[in-house]
């Protein structure tokens, strides 16, 4: 088969094999995505990690039991020895002890909504990333999509230039055209031809990013269904997962705060213990004890670290409510910016279909003329032209379309 006409089947073999490719849809990048995320895991992972430490806090308030066991011996000669008024000679102890704090209700209560408050904070971080990370993985799927769609658009184009070359081939041995009208038919072809592989190249590279993003091992090619993305409703920001976190940093502030006051309260605890504590190894059965007791104490002055600390606090809530200031100002902008360029771009697809119509109707009409020589090929080259030019421009125009409702829809 000559060389000429492998080419120009070329594109025909390819659109075959994708015909027979697996389709995929958003959601399937979407959900399996959202699965593999080693990020979205490690939230869950600190979240388990806390619920521990809120344990590690009841631990801590209950008694705490602990055994000692020492024993020294401190032998004495002449100018040697340490003084044994204070050695005694020797030291022989083994001792259980227990201890327990009698005031913990308000520190355990407190330790515990800080705990709490964190595991909040993690799960609207955790939103804030999934969405952000379904926001990606979208607009990645609307590039490969629009790859295919390029693909499927320099197929359409190349199956109108080849319906007329059997036609133009008779015309032009009949005399009605030149034989450079039919070179120069040809020659389209095989620009088309080369426009399709290059569209082929470019889908698979961002399909495999697409697939790299979302954690899959896959390299086979696959048709991609055109994105269900619908223009959803809004939340207030007072209800997104960005202001939440806001919320819940204010309140992890205020515990904060408490967590200071509870360095300076008084603490009373009770104690005992039960062993044996003697100077000699042969007097140790007879001073087997216990003993009980109260321990209390309370700060008095620290050299004003407590008024620093409420300082860096006051610093901290005054960075928080700027932050959150501007996250109001920037997400009621960018809604205001979206819906209007949505409408915009709603009103230019609307104006290209119309367009795109009044160009069919003209091609039709052409491609009547053109098999009766009525008309000249250089003209319904340039009719050609322009239809496909228009209908490329309404391609972009709904991939961008898809790209807004995709930033709209994930505002958080």
């Amino acid at each position: 088969m000559p060389k000429r006409y492998l080419l120009l089947l070329l594109p025909l073999l390819l659109s075959w094999s994708l015909v027979r490719g697996q389709t995929h849809v958003l959601n399937y990048y979407i959900t399996t995505g959202l699965q593999n995320s080693p990020l979205l895991q490690d939230y869950q992972y600190q979240v388990r990690s806390n619920l521990i430490d809120s344990l590690k806090v009841y631990a801590t308030y209950k008694p705490q039991v602990s055994a000692n066991a020492n024993a020294i011996e401190a032998p004495l000669g002449h100018n040697f020895g340490y003084d044994e008024a204070i050695t005694d000679g020797g030291n022989y102890t083994g001792v259980v002890s227990v201890t327990k704090d009698l005031l913990y209700g308000r520190n355990r209560a407190v330790q515990l909504e800080s705990i709490r408050l964190l595991n909040q904070s993690l799960a609207a971080q955790q939103k804030i990333e999934a969405q952000d990370l379904k926001r990606v993985i979208t607009a990645q799927y609307i590039t490969a999509y629009s790859d295919f769609r390029q693909m499927q658009f320099s197929q359409q184009v190349l199956d109108i230039l080849q319906k007329e070359q059997p036609a133009l081939r008779k015309l032009v041995q009949n005399g009605v055209y030149l034989q450079t009208d039919y070179l120069n038919l040809i020659i389209n072809i095989k620009a088309q031809a080369i426009a399709f592989r290059q569209a082929k190249i470019q889908y698979k590279f961002d399909l495999n990013g697409l697939r790299i993003l979302c954690g899959i091992v896959d390299t086979g090619m696959v048709i991609l269904a055109e994105p269900e993305i619908q223009v959803q409703n809004l939340l207030h920001a007072s209800l997104t997962p960005t202001l939440q976190k806001f919320r819940i940093d204010s309140l992890q502030l205020s515990v904060n705060r408490n967590l200071v006051d509870l360095n300076y309260r008084y603490k009373l605890s009770a104690f005992a213990d039960a062993g044996v504590m003697a100077t000699t190894p042969q007097s140790i059965p007879h001073h087997l004890g216990t003993s009980i007791g109260i321990r209390f104490s309370v700060p008095i002055y620290d050299g004003g670290q407590r008024r620093l600390e409420y300082q860096k606090l006051a610093i901290a809530e005054q960075n928080r409510e700027t932050y959150r200031d501007f996250y109001l100002r920037q997400y009621r902008m960018q809604q205001m910016q979206l819906r209007a360029q949505l409408a915009a771009t709603d009103q230019l697809i609307q104006d290209i279909q119309e367009q795109l119509a009044s160009q069919q109707k003209l091609l039709d009409m052409y491609k009547v003329e053109i098999a009766a020589g009525l008309v000249r090929f250089t003209d319904f080259i340039l009719v050609i032209t322009n239809y496909t030019q228009t209908q490329n421009t309404l391609m972009q125009a709904e991939i961008g379309r898809f790209q807004v409702v995709n930033e709209f829809n994930n505002l958080k």
